[in-house]
C-alpha cells in the first residue's frame, strides 16, 4: 500500500509538472512542483538561469515563482511587446500581501497601486524637473563630491593604506539623493548615511528571502517565520526603521517649507501640492503623507543603491583590466587635461562612455526585472496570453547572452566603439529597463556615473593590493552587489 502511494505521488508530481502550463493555457517552461513551483530550480545567478531556460523552452516561457509568471527573455520580443505595445504592460504585478505587511499597502513609486501609478509618476517627473533634476547646479554638486572623494583616496594612498572605495562613493551619491528628496545636504561623512545604507542593504536582502517571497501566495507561511530565523519579522522591523528615519527628515523639510517660494526638493513639491488641494477644497486623492513617505523611500533606495553598486563594479573592473583603465586615462589626458570634467564632455570621451556602457552590461546589477501585468489579452511569440497575467521582461538575460555578446562575461568596452572611434549605444544594453515602467531616475544616474567615474580615473589609478586581482564575489538580494574589497590607489597628479 505504501509503495503504491509513493508511486501515485510521483506520477502526480510528474504529471502536474508537465501538464499544468498546458491546462492553464500558458507557454511551456521548466516543470514546477506543487506549491513550490520552480523555487528549487532558481539557481544563481538568476540572469543565467533564465537565459538557459530561454534556450531550452523558447524566448517566451512560464516559470512558477511560486505563482505562474510568463518570462520574455529575447531582445526582439521584448522590443515588440514591452516597448511597442507598452500600454498592455503598464501595470505592475504587485506582491499585495508583502506590501500590506511592510507598508500597509501598495504605496510609493515602485510598488504603488496601478490605479494611482500614472498620477504619482507624472507628478514625480514634473516635480523633479522643476527642482533641477538635471540642472547645472546639481552637476556642480556632483563634481564637488567627486573631488572630495578623490582627495580622500589620494591621502589614503599616499599614506600607504589600501582603500575600500565603498564608503566615499556612498557619501557622494547619498548627498545628491538627499538634496533632491529633502532639500538639504548633510556633512560629507554624516553617520546617518551609513545607518540608512545598512538598512536599505538589509531590506534588499530580506525582500527576496523565500519566506518573504511566498507571502503573497501562502500568507499562512507567516506562522512558520520562527522556523526560518524570523525573516518576515526582521523585514517588517527594517521597513519600520527606515520609514521612521525618513519621516523625521520629512518633518524637518516641512518646518522650513515656504509655499510662496519655488520648491527646493521633491518633498517640497509634494507638500505644496497637498496644501494647494486642501486650500481649494479638492480631494487629496493619492496625495497622502504615507504615500510621500514611501515615495521618498523609493527615491532614496533605488537612486542610491544602484548607482553606488555600479560604481563599485566599475572600480573592480578597471582594477582587473588595466589596459581599459589606461585607455580611459589617455583619452581624458588628451581631451580634457586636468580641468574638471562636465557632462558636455561626453562626446569628447567615447571610450569612457563605452566603458560605462560595458560596466552596466557586465555588472548587470539587476539579475531579474520587476514583474508587470497584462492589461489586455495579447499574443506573444504565438502564445495567447490572457489579461491579468504576470509578465517578467527579463532584459538582464539579454546582457549575458552569447548570441548577442561574444564571451559575455568578458569586460570589453571596445564592443561599443565603431570603426570611426565613436561610442555607439547598444540598444540591447538596458540597465534602466524600458517601456512604461522604465527607471524614473535614469537621467540622474547617467550623470552621476559619468561625472564620478571619469573624475576617479582622471585623478587616480586603481590597482590590486597583490599580484592577482581579487575574485569578483557578489551578494544577492533585489540587486547584485560586489562583496567589499580593497584596492591600491595611486594619485596621478
Amino acid at each position: 500500500m505504501i509503495l503504491e502511494l509513493i508511486i501515485a505521488g510521483i506520477v502526480f508530481i510528474v504529471a502536474y509538472g508537465y501538464l499544468i502550463n498546458r491546462t492553464r493555457g500558458l507557454p511551456p517552461g521548466p516543470p514546477p512542483l506543487p506549491l513550490l513551483g520552480n523555487a528549487l530550480s532558481l539557481g544563481e545567478p538568476m540572469d543565467h538561469t533564465f537565459l538557459k531556460w530561454s534556450k531550452q523552452y523558447g524566448p517566451v516561457f512560464t516559470v512558477w515563482m511560486p505563482g505562474p509568471v510568463v518570462v520574455i527573455a529575447d531582445h526582439q520580443t521584448l522590443q515588440d511587446t514591452i516597448v511597442k505595445q507598452g500600454d498592455l504592460f503598464g501595470d505592475r504585478a504587485l506582491p499585495i500581501n508583502q506590501l500590506k505587511m511592510l507598508a500597509d499597502g501598495p504605496y510609493g513609486l515602485v510598488f504603488c497601486g496601478n490605479d494611482v501609478w500614472k498620477e504619482q509618476r507624472r507628478f514625480a517627473l514634473h516635480s523633479l524637473k522643476d527642482i533641477g533634476f538635471l540642472s547645472a547646479s546639481l552637476q556642480e554638486s556632483a563634481k564637488t563630491y567627486a573631488q572630495q572623494i578623490v582627495a580622500d583616496w589620494k591621502k589614503e594612498g599616499k599614506e600607504g593604506r589600501n582603500v575600500d572605495v565603498t564608503e566615499n562613493i556612498m557619501y557622494g551619491v547619498a548627498n545628491l539623493i538627499w538634496q533632491l528628496t529633502f532639500g538639504r545636504t548633510l556633512g560629507f561623512k554624516d553617520p546617518l548615511f551609513n545607518k540608512v545604507e545598512e538598512i536599505i542593504h538589509r531590506m534588499f536582502e530580506l525582500f527576496v528571502h523565500p519566506c518573504v517571497s511566498f507571502l503573497d501566495v501562502f500568507p499562512l507561511i507567516a506562522y512558520l517565520d520562527p522556523l526560518f530565523g524570523y525573516p518576515i519579522r526582521r523585514m517588517c522591523a527594517t521597513s519600520k526603521e527606515s520609514l521612521e528615519i525618513l519621516q523625521k527628515e520629512l518633518e524637518l523639510t516641512e518646518k522650513t517649507l515656504d509655499v510662496d517660494e519655488e520648491p527646493r526638493c521633491y518633498a517640497d513639491s509634494y507638500l505644496i501640492e497637498m496644501k494647494r488641494r486642501e486650500a481649494k477644497g479638492e480631494p487629496l486623492g493619492s496625495f497622502t503623507r504615507h504615500q510621500l513617505n514611501l515615495a521618498a523611500l523609493d527615491l532614496w533606495s533605488a537612486g542610491f543603491e544602484t548607482t553606488v553598486t555600479t560604481l563599485r563594479f566599475a572600480v573592480h573592473f578597471l582594477m582587473s583590466n588595466p589596459d581599459a583603465q589606461r585607455k580611459m586615462q589617455k583619452e581624458i589626458d588628451e581631451e580634457i587635461g586636468q580641468r574638471q570634467i562636465s557632462m558636455e564632455d561626453q562626446k569628447a570621451l567615447p571610450y569612457c562612455m563605452a566603458a560605462i556602457h560595458e560596466i552596466q552590461r557586465v555588472g548587470n546589477i539587476g539579475e531579474i526585472n520587476f514583474f508587470r501585468e497584462t492589461t489586455g489579452e495579447i499574443t506573444i511569440a504565438g502564445h495567447k496570453i490572457p489579461i491579468g497575467t504576470a509578465i517578467l521582461p527579463q532584459f538582464p538575460s539579454v546582457h549575458v547572452d552569447p548570441e548577442h555578446f561574444e564571451r559575455p562575461d568578458y569586460f570589453c568596452p571596445e564592443r561599443h566603439i565603431n570603426e570611426a572611434g565613436e561610442f555607439v549605444k547598444d540598444p540591447r544594453v538596458t540597465p534602466f529597463s524600458f517601456g512604461k515602467r522604465a527607471c524614473l531616475g535614469e537621467g540622474l544616474a547617467r550623470m552621476e556615473l559619468f561625472i564620478f567615474l571619469t573624475t576617479f580615473v582622471q585623478h587616480c589609478t586603481f590597482s590590486p593590493t597583490s599580484m592577482i586581482p581579487p575574485k569578483l564575489e557578489c551578494t544577492r538580494g533585489l540587486t547584485r552587489s560586489p562583496v567589499h574589497y580593497k584596492v591600491k590607489v595611486t594619485a596621478r597628479f
